[in-house]
């Protein structure tokens, strides 16, 4: 498997993905590799421990946080990495905490808040009431209407969430 940095267009996707979630200052702290395989993997390296790749033998390096291809799938893990803004996120209560890390979707009910910018269909990083990132879901209604909806209705699908280490399911893959 091939380890090089990312090309232009791969480049532009990433950003683009990054710019979308208000961490594209990570690029200024973290360099970028493409792992190719059966997917095109991205890993994010510190500045300090760049000069060393190419140099050693990389069978496994940095931290995995997507996959790029038509565009950009964050990981668990980059999702986690990543995002410090406050950006496409979802804010669930304690009982919407629990039932998202047991892999269950959100309902009306558990939200506490939602960023302005979530659109229907979009994919969003789910937080706590702290803002840690629990993971990673996908939006059935935009921001302006989201509290509209009754109680007991799904308003955010869970993509992949924390308690998948726990049940050791799809721990590595990307959305």
């Amino acid at each position: 498997m091939a380890i090089r940095k990312p090309t232009k267009k791969e480049l532009k996707v990433i950003r683009k993905a990054l710019a979308a979630f208000g961490s594209i200052d990570f690029l200024s702290d973290f360099s970028i590799y493409v792992k190719e395989g059966e997917k095109k993997e991205v890993y994010a390296v510190s500045k300090d421990l760049d000069s060393l790749i190419g140099k050693l033998n990389e069978v496994s390096f940095g931290i995995k946080i997507g996959e790029v291809g038509r565009r950009f799938r964050f990981t668990l893990e980059g999702a986690f990495f990543l995002v410090k803004k406050n950006k496409k996120k979802v804010y669930v209560n304690e009982k919407g905490e629990m039932l998202f890390l047991y892999g269950r979707d959100i309902f009306r009910e558990s939200l506490i808040e939602v960023t302005k910018d979530v659109k229907e269909n979009d994919i969003v990083f789910v937080c706590n009431k702290r803002g840690d990132i629990l993971g990673i879901g996908k939006t059935r209604f935009d921001a302006e209407r989201i509290f509209e909806v009754k109680e007991g209705r799904v308003v955010v699908e869970n993509l992949v969430d924390r308690g998948e280490y726990i049940r050791k399911e799809r721990l590595y893959n990307a959305y």
